[in-house]
């Protein structure tokens, strides 16, 4: 859906003509010249991506080095769901998420927001330059490690997803499209997905290994029969010699001591291949109970995630029927998000679903006080008065156990 590039100084007079189809002759050979008219500019200042650029380094800080990241790209695609809309609503997509990424990095900080409708699939390449302010010097400076931290992406496409959901009445499916679990959940089956295969793949293994042995003890057996034969044969000629007619002996004993010590090494070749193959079995024996136990935990895993995506699609019903209520019987086709922090945390208070986290209850607080404070709100006053009320009082309560808890014994 949406994906980030981090790109040097040098990088930016390319993109530049990319972004804002300043040649004829692409490269890439899925642009549709005939289509280029479409495209939208979705910042109509009278300037260019390239202007906008150097004017915004001309305020901020930034390392003379080639290799400083000085603009990051955000390239967001449109979702499936959204392929056969309107154009307008097309469009409304791509503003909403501009003005997503606008409230996320600064909108003093973009240099190029263009909608790109003559290629394959709809997308919208935003730029911009990442500031942070340097609080030791004082002094506003270029860092895209300091922006676009791991937190940062870790909760990018949640947080468009949500913002969208909450601007865009016709956007109901979402970016994450609901076809997954949430990542604990995946990843909790994929270790276990794995693990059930390594087992599986040493038990063909170990399985081939004793085929292997047991065709090596048919053999070893019957090697074992011979060697005895050919023991008692030796001994025989042996005895033979030193009883020929004319008192000397053809063959060496110590050469005969020596050809049987050959065959008893063979002799305990074979007992220690036995040996190795009963060994093999309970190795067999125990790979085999830990797979039966993957495979117990691997059904467990996969009724739970089947219980899980049924609950999902149930609420996703729900969603879609609140949804159609609001906008068909109450003529509601957006709300804030401020709005719907607010709703939420009034939710919770009127069903005592009360936290007993008090950074929680602090943000709780917080989301009810934004909502009062906006004139736009169409929570009544009374109602949020109450609710402030309410999540005061029950940060009072935090606080006091919080208190008791670690008040040291009473004289």
């Amino acid at each position: 859906m949406a994906h980030l590039k981090k790109n040097t100084h040098g990088a930016v007079p390319g993109l530049a003509v990319h972004f804002e189809r300043k040649t004829d002759h692409h490269t890439n050979k899925e642009i549709d010249v005939a289509k280029t008219y479409l495209n939208q500019d979705l910042i109509s200042d009278g300037s260019d991506m390239l202007s906008r650029f150097n004017e915004r380094l001309k305020d901020v800080y930034c390392m003379k080095r080639d290799d400083v990241k000085a603009l990051a790209t955000w390239i967001v695609t449109l979702p499936e769901e959204l392929s056969d809309v309107p154009y307008e609503q097309q469009s409304a997509f791509f503003e909403a998420t501009k003005q997503f990424l606008d409230d996320r990095y600064g909108q003093e900080n973009v240099v190029a927001a263009v909608v790109h409708y003559d290629e394959t699939t709809p997308h919208l390449h935003y730029a911009f330059v990442p500031v942070v302010f340097d609080a030791k010097k004082e002094r506003y400076k270029v860092s895209a490690k300091e922006v676009l931290t791991r937190h940062d992406l870790q909760t990018f496409h949640d947080d468009l997803d949500q913002n969208l959901k909450a601007v865009l009445p016709f956007y109901e499916q979402g970016i994450l499209n609901h076809k997954t679990l949430p990542f604990e959940n995946v990843a909790e089956i994929k270790k276990y997905n794995d693990q059930f295969k390594a087992l599986k793949d040493e038990l063909a293994n170990v399985e081939e290994h004793i085929s292997a042995k047991k065709a090596l003890l048919k053999v070893t057996d019957q090697a074992l029969t011979e060697v005895d034969l050919a023991e008692k044969q030796i001994d025989d000629f042996k005895q033979a010699l030193s009883k020929n007619l004319f008192g000397k002996t053809v063959i060496k004993p110590d050469d005969l001591d020596r050809f049987k010590n050959v065959l008893a090494n063979m002799k305990k070749a074979t007992l220690q291949s036995q040996h190795e193959t009963e060994d093999l079995k309970q190795t067999l024996g125990q790979v085999k109970a830990q797979l039966a136990d993957v495979q117990a935990d691997y059904q467990n895993l996969k009724e739970t995630h089947q219980a899980l995506q049924k609950r999902q699609r149930e609420h996703q019903q729900m969603d879609y029927a609140m949804r159609d209520m609001l906008k068909n019987d109450y003529g509601v086709n957006s709300m804030k998000t401020s709005d719907v922090k607010a709703r939420y945390v009034l939710y919770k208070l009127d069903h005592d679903e009360l936290t007993k986290n008090k950074k929680t209850a602090d943000s709780w607080l917080k989301a009810l006080m934004l909502a009062r404070e906006d004139q736009d709100t169409k929570i009544s006053p009374t109602r949020l008065d109450h609710g402030i009320e309410q999540v005061k009082a029950l940060i009072n309560r935090i606080i006091e156990l919080a208190r008791e808890l670690f008040k040291g014994p009473s004289l």
